[in-house]
């Protein structure tokens, strides 16, 4: 590898490192809205489970798989940059883009709302609704005048009990 090719990779990494820095600075902008503490470490947890192989992948297309030390404190040389000179004047850009995508992904939750979840749930309410009436209506056909067929059929057993005589089944035996 060439003195111009490693020097333009150590470019590279270093604006690699400011853009952890940029995305590092955004995550945690986001977390502040999520007022849940334990939500705000499952977002920090992701956010580095995602970042550091994708960095690891990023080293290893672009110099060949090739890790020296130089490239981790590249790294780590533009995320200071970032931090001590550029976070000042991008992190009101920040808040203003994650206000943007929430206000955006708002706006997606209440259109998938209305054109999607609302048509779902008018046709499981009115086919519930048919089922219903399906259902009433087998009742009022088929189980109202059976069940006072049934009534009936008991009243007149309780007649003929009442009108026999009870014996004991000892005496019947003998």
């Amino acid at each position: 590898m060439s003195l111009s090719v490693q020097f333009q990779f150590m470019i590279h990494v270093l604006l690699y490192g400011i853009f952890i820095g940029v995305t590092l600075d955004f995550v945690c902008i986001v977390k502040e809205i999520f007022f849940n503490y334990y939500m705000q470490w499952a977002i920090i947890i992701l956010y580095w489970l995602i970042q550091v192989p994708l960095t690891f992948v990023y080293i290893y297309n672009v110099n060949e798989g090739i890790f020296h030390l130089y490239i981790l404190i590249f790294l780590i040389v533009g995320a200071i940059i970032y931090f001590k000179f550029l976070k000042q004047p991008l992190h009101r850009d920040l808040e203003m883009l994650g206000e943007s995508l929430f206000t955006i992904a708002h706006f997606i939750k209440k259109v998938v709302n209305i054109l999607v979840i609302s048509p779902i749930m008018f046709i499981y309410k009115l086919v519930s609704d048919i089922i219903m009436l399906f259902l009433r209506i087998l009742k009022l056909l088929f189980y109202t005048p059976l069940a006072k067929l049934g009534k009936w059929m008991s009243s007149k057993k309780k007649e003929r009990r009442r009108g026999k005589k009870k014996t004991n089944l000892n005496t019947e035996e003998e």
